[in-house]
């Protein structure tokens, strides 16, 4: 065999004269193998191919999401079950918490192309079933499709992104299929909806987005179904992968061990039983009642899925053969860190934000629409310092500066709302300022939330890359979760008692009613003594409001300081890209001249993995 005469493996082997005690020739893993292959399997025009196909399938779920969210009002009026919406959001949490790990786990076993193709039938099918859908029931079924469908297809495309981007480029990549959707989409998507709710019905809208999501998520799913089959064909081999098992075995038994060891079953069933035992109590509470907790029935389930979610931990550290969520990620600082620093941020967030809208219209005196284009504000910028902060890591090679950045940025937008809220003299900050506080979170977060997602990527090995991108989202809806929770409690808790001590005597009697509805809230002329108690009573519990999430946010300030200061312009570590190049390249050195007439292409040159 001649020195450039490639191996089986795609890797160049060293001529037997340069082989000595100092010296050996390094037989290829089959890792190392594997990622030989699939960097061999990519070309720019695929990889043009397939990011085309994933920004217009990001464009379309945008507007999916800002422009159906104006049909629900609309749709529950018709069923007259709009009060039955509360329960089911219930359901929608745990699923989006559940599905981000799960399906991350599914695309290591089944391929990514194989995830991108769930997600998007379950999109389809919720579209198709909420446009035919003839009651409460199955609109609420139809929900529970759409979000898995939409939660599975947002872990796909940063999994996707970490798959076929180095870490330099990573945080732009990952920010700008998102960014590129959202911010146009914020804003058209209800001038969509209007237009369809004046020319045709709802069930419209829904069933025209049944069209357009397989069709624009066609490229993206062709494009990476053929480069899987090009890398088998060329010697890939997964041995986690379904089509590995012996085929001489029973179909029983190889179910079998797709289903207990590869898949997890045991600790996503833990997972599942676990969040939701713990989280119905949460958000029934804190949405509704939060006078409940005095109840047995509701401490006992809550008592009961924290101790079902210790079970999940212990078996997953110590029973799982293929952990759900393994447990090494979850032993690791910088992984744990970016968790909590995630949950803290969201629980601020849904906090603060589940009842801002309302509070704007009634105590801000703006519109329905005004205050809309307030709170999304705080989105815009967000995904624009997105955009900034991937540029800005590809050129110093470090995330960490960003996270110290945009951490503090985040206290201290949320910080001024507290004054923000409820200004000496009896009012609200102008729009100026409320705007500046909006966009100094939104900053803050695309900062520090793109630089911390690229930093967990880069501390684990390569494949476990797609299970910690999932667990960190999943940990964004767990506190997503208790924020509202704990939102929904202070409004309940505080806003009733100011009404009735701020309204006037011959006032009081409308105290509930004026908390139950802000249109009755609104129906009172600005200036007058009735509306002026109803503003106070609103400034004051939003107050509170602020306060709790801005000591949410606080402890992340000493969170930051766990996170790992990576170098994005070295290995990942357990990336046997990487070390597949590192050592065919030593070798070819140690080889002499002779051996270096055939470059070994880095791999990050043109992809990673699939």
């Amino acid at each position: 065999m001649s020195a450039e005469e490639p191996t089986k493996a795609g890797i160049s082997s060293v001529p037997a004269a340069a082989e000595s005690d100092e010296e050996r020739v390094h037989t290829p893993t089959l890792e190392e193998t594997n990622a030989e292959i699939l960097r061999r399997s990519w070309s720019r025009r695929a990889l043009i191919t397939a990011f085309v196909g994933l920004f217009a399938a990001t464009f379309i779920l945008s507007f999916i999401k800002y422009s159906t969210k104006v049909y629900t009002a609309y749709a529950t009026s018709d069923f007259k079950g709009h009060s039955e919406l509360t329960t089911a959001n219930v359901v929608y949490t745990i699923m989006n918490m559940v599905t981000f790990p799960i399906l991350a786990q599914l695309s290591n076993v089944f391929g990514r192309a194989e995830a991108f193709v769930l997600a998007v039938l379950f999109l389809t099918l919720s579209m198709v079933l909420y446009a035919a859908s003839q009651n409460i029931a199955t609109y609420i079924a139809s929900g529970i499709f759409d979000s898995i469908g939409d939660t599975g297809f947002t872990i796909m495309q940063q999994v996707f992104v970490a798959d076929t981007t180095n870490l330099l480029n990573r945080g732009l990549w990952s920010s700008l299929p998102e960014a590129i959707g959202a911010i146009p989409t914020l804003y058209l998507g209800t001038i969509v909806a209007d237009s369809v709710l004046e020319h045709s019905t709802w069930r419209w809208g829904y069933g025209m987005w049944a069209i357009a999501m397989p069709i624009c998520a066609a490229p993206l799913i062709t494009s990476v179904f053929w480069l899987q089959r090009k890398a088998k064909r060329n010697g890939y081999h997964n041995p986690r992968a379904w089509g590995s098992l012996p085929k001489t075995e029973p179909l029983y038994t190889r179910l079998a061990q797709l289903v207990w060891f590869d898949l997890d079953l045991p600790g996503c069933v833990l997972l599942v039983v676990g969040l939701a035992l713990a989280l119905i109590p949460l958000t029934l509470t804190g949405s509704t009642a939060s006078q409940r907790w005095h109840e047995a029935s509701f401490i006992a389930m809550f008592v009961v899925g924290i101790v079902v979610i210790g079970l999940f931990v212990l078996w997953d550290a110590f029973g799982a053969r293929q952990p759900f969520v393994p447990f090494r990620m979850i032993r690791h600082p910088t992984v744990v860190a970016a968790c909590l620093l995630s949950m803290l941020d969201f629980f601020h967030y849904s906090c603060f934000s589940l009842l801002f809208p309302s509070f704007l219209q009634v105590a801000g005196h703006y519109s329905a629409g005004h205050a809309s284009r307030i709170d999304n504000s705080l989105r815009v910028s967000f995904q624009v310092a997105s955009l900034l902060v991937g540029l800005l890591m590809k050129y110093t090679r470090r995330a960490k500066p960003f996270i110290f950045f945009g951490v503090p940025l985040m206290v201290l937008g949320q910080g001024l709302q507290i004054y923000f809220t409820s200004m000496p003299g009896g009012s609200v900050a102008g729009e100026a300022s409320v705007v500046t506080a909006k966009v100094l979170v939104g900053v803050g977060r695309g900062f520090y939330q793109t630089a911390v997602q690229v930093t967990i990527q880069a501390v684990v090995a390569k494949e476990d890359v797609a299970v910690v991108t999932g667990v960190f989202f999943a940990a964004m809806n767990f506190g997503a979760s208790i924020g509202t929770s704990v939102g929904g409690a202070i409004w309940n808790g505080v806003l009733p008692g100011r009404l009735t001590r701020y309204l006037p005597d011959d006032g009081k009697a409308q105290a509930q009613a004026i908390f139950k509805s802000i249109v009755v809230a609104q129906k009172y002329a600005v200036g007058s003594p009735m509306r002026l108690a109803i503003d106070h009573a609103y400034r004051d519990t939003m107050r509170y409001i602020a306060i709790a999430s801005t000591a949410g946010l606080a402890p992340m300030l000493l969170i930051v300081f766990f996170i790992k200061n990576v170098d994005l312009g070295k290995k990942q570590p357990g990336s046997a890209e990487v070390e597949a190049f590192e050592r065919v390249a030593h070798e070819k050195d140690a080889a002499g001249p002779e051996a270096g007439d055939k470059k070994v292409a880095h791999p990050h040159g043109v992809a990673e993995a699939l």
